[in-house]
């Protein structure tokens, strides 16, 4: 792309202007590439309003070269051409670049004697752990370890319905606590080895024989299978987001009396446990691309007047100028007395005026009494 940038010479400072100039022509490059206009509407009185506008660049500028400059009056303008790189953005019209939060619970076991191969009983809180780290490396996702927290007390009967008020268990109060976008949380199905009679020979000269290193079937009667159920969902409103099987195998190679832990080095350094590795950062990948298209949610922590304070600050991109629409959040009961989460776009849109680490406050138009508005309710950004 080519384009042009201009800034005014102060001082004589024809050093700083030129950096101005080339600024400008940067962004104006990027516009002319690939720019994205999200609009709030609002109908009053059949007049039609804009709320809220905001208009964003979706392409990455580099290699800018200088074409051309020349002073006009005491105005610098500036020609480059330079690559720009479009991002495409989410297919469902998400922009926001939040940082998102998500709590990772127990991943309890569907068969326990499963575990008893290599005394893998540690695996329901080690796997949330290990995913939590993940998530934190990537910086793209902020993670907290809840594993300690089993939704599926009868992993058999893992559930995805949502419960009263947004509750996925009785633990709701410490998801609460939390304040996270999402919660992950899931069951493993399949620890066995694929071929049973590996480890069930009587025989010790047979059972030798079949574990020998020079056996050709060696690798697949050591084939060793994981699968879990995965399930997101919604830290505020206990919607199912996403759910997914995950399945892999590698090889276990280990005499059966040795007991390494799931979350061991020497369990780690088995094909199983690096194939399990692999399977971890793919979850890690898929959560990631998922929510990250996924709307920003915050909570209402407390509301007067036209001020409204919520659980979002600089350390998840909130920034002075921001503009968030407000939902109030209510309980409703189906016809078989289930109760479910429902959402009202209250029309308002709150400004961010002050921004802290953790928290943030805004101003809507009108008071927050008129809308009805309170602690616990929720800020959406698209």
């Amino acid at each position: 792309m080519e384009a042009e940038g201009r800034a005014i010479i102060e001082n004589n400072d024809l050093a700083a202007a030129r950096e101005a100039a080339i600024l400008d022509a940067t962004q104006q490059a990027s516009m002319h590439a690939a720019v994205f206009i999200s609009s709030n509407q609002v109908v009053r009185d059949g007049i039609l309003e804009i709320d809220n506008m905001e208009i964003s660049t979706l392409g990455q500028v580099s290699n800018i070269q200088v074409l051309d400059e020349k002073v006009i009056g005491n105005i610098l303008h500036v020609r480059i051409i330079a690559d720009v790189l479009i991002d495409t953005g989410c297919k469902n019209g998400v922009t926001n670049k939040y940082v998102k939060s998500l709590a990772l619970a127990a991943f309890p076991l569907e068969n326990l004697g499963q575990a008893k191969l290599g005394n893998l009983h540690d695996a329901p809180l080690a796997f949330p752990r290990q995913l939590t780290q993940l998530f934190n490396q990537s910086k793209t996702l902020t993670a907290l370890n809840a594993g300690r927290i089993n939704f599926y007390p009868d992993p058999s009967l893992a559930a995805t319905s949502q419960l009263s008020d947004g509750a996925l268990s009785s633990m709701l109060s410490n998801i609460k606590k939390m304040d996270v976008n999402y919660v992950v949380s899931g069951v493993i199905k399949d620890m066995s080895i694929v071929d049973p009679s590996t480890y069930n020979e009587d025989n010790y000269f047979v059972d030798l024989y079949n574990r020998s290193k020079y056996l050709n079937q060696k690798p697949l009667r050591n084939l060793r299978a994981f699968t879990i159920d995965l399930f997101v969902h919604d830290g505020f409103s206990g919607n199912l987001v996403m759910q997914k099987s995950y399945q892999t195998a590698g090889l276990w190679d280990l005499d059966p009396s040795i007991k390494t832990g799931f979350s061991s080095t020497s369990f780690a350094q088995e094909d199983y446990g690096q194939k399990i590795q692999e399977l971890q950062q793919q979850i890690v990948n898929d959560l990631t691309e998922n929510l990250l298209c996924e709307p920003f949610t915050a909570r209402i922590t407390n509301s007067q007047d036209k001020t409204i304070w919520i659980s979002a600050g600089s350390a998840q991109g909130v920034k002075i100028g921001d503009k968030l629409t407000v939902y109030r959040r209510s309980t409703f009961y189906t016809p078989d007395m289930r109760p479910q989460t429902q959402l009202m776009n209250t029309q308002q849109t709150l400004v961010i005026k002050d921004v802290q680490n953790s928290f943030a406050s805004g101003q809507i138009k009108g008071a927050v009494e008129q809308f009805n508005i309170r602690p616990g309710d929720l800020v959406i950004a698209n």
